[in-house]
């Protein structure tokens, strides 16, 4: 235990920038907090934080050590709370931020599947793309659709989504054959955001990037007005998969240009790396990664 501990310890000299607020804020005297430090990098045999009598910083070794640690810290203590609770119902608040298209389309099923499960936890869901402040708003868990998650943060990958290119059968049928990325200069656009010139990217099985000017016949930020355009024979879109999913699986939309899709992004459960999970959050946290993996 006194391992963890001495690492417990650095993480909060880190975290509050000092040795002697760590102290403050866990309840310790200074010196013992010093100790703790200076213990470690014996033990280590290595220098984690450069001192002198005006400031600090942290080493190569140390940074390597905090990011690792952090992460340990947090498993150990989900262990513990997984043994001491394991007999325990699970009751309590959880606050969750979830992008809203994403949240609605592939987390609302297990969202509710968990509510029925658990009674006695309280969700309070918060559905919005914004970039919420996780730590100033009191979310306990994120959900975030991101190339690499903030270093900040402790990540677990929930699934993968990549943006597709789609357009209705009728619409197909009617305008002249796509079958590589320049193909679709002359066709209808139907564009996310206000870029009335937008330039989409596509990257081919070798590698190779293409880059097409385009001119959109239609502009919205609302992904499900995009899709509703589409299979209306309005034009092309380009929207994440998960949003196209049930109208590709019921034939209202087609998928075009699957050979140069773009690269998948990661969507990733975060929370702060120095916050203990209760054990409900832990829970929909599991609950969620069983889950959604699969039908994401």
């Amino acid at each position: 235990m006194g391992d963890i501990e001495d690492l417990r310890a650095f993480v909060h000299i880190v975290e509050q920038g000092s040795i002697g607020k760590a102290a403050e804020q866990t309840g310790v005297a200074k010196s013992a907090m010093s100790r703790k430090l200076r213990l470690l990098e014996e033990r280590m045999q290595t220098e984690l934080i450069t001192r002198t009598s005006r400031q600090w910083s942290l080493t190569e070794a140390g940074r390597e050590y905090y990011d690792r640690g952090v992460g340990l810290i947090s498993a150990f203590d989900e262990f513990e709370a997984s043994v001491r609770n394991e007999n325990m119902a699970v009751r309590g608040d959880v606050r969750l931020s979830v992008p809203l298209y994403f949240g609605k389309v592939s987390l609302t099923p297990h969202l509710l599947q968990f509510a029925s499960k658990h009674p006695d936890v309280h969700l309070n869901i918060d559905f919005s793309d914004r970039l919420v402040d996780v730590i100033n708003e009191n979310f306990d868990l994120v959900i975030r659709i991101s190339d690499l998650p903030d270093s900040s943060f402790i990540a677990r990958k929930l699934c993968e989504t990549r943006h597709i290119y789609c357009a209705s059968p009728d619409y197909l049928s009617n305008s002249t054959p796509i079958n590589e990325p320049n193909d679709i200069r002359n066709h209808r656009i139907i564009q996310f955001g206000s870029a009335k010139r937008p330039k989409w990217s596509f990257t081919s099985a070798s590698g190779k990037t293409t880059t097409v000017s385009l001119s959109a016949s239609m502009n919205s930020h609302d992904g499900e007005f995009l899709i509703d355009a589409a299979e209306c024979g309005l034009g092309i879109v380009r929207v994440p998969d998960f949003l196209a999913r049930t109208s590709l699986d019921n034939g209202r939309l087609i998928q075009i240009l699957k050979p140069f899709d773009l690269k998948p992004r990661g969507i990733y459960i975060v929370y702060p790396s120095a916050r203990y999970l209760p054990q409900q959050t832990r829970v929909l946290m599991e609950f969620l990664l069983s889950g959604v993996g699969d039908s994401c």
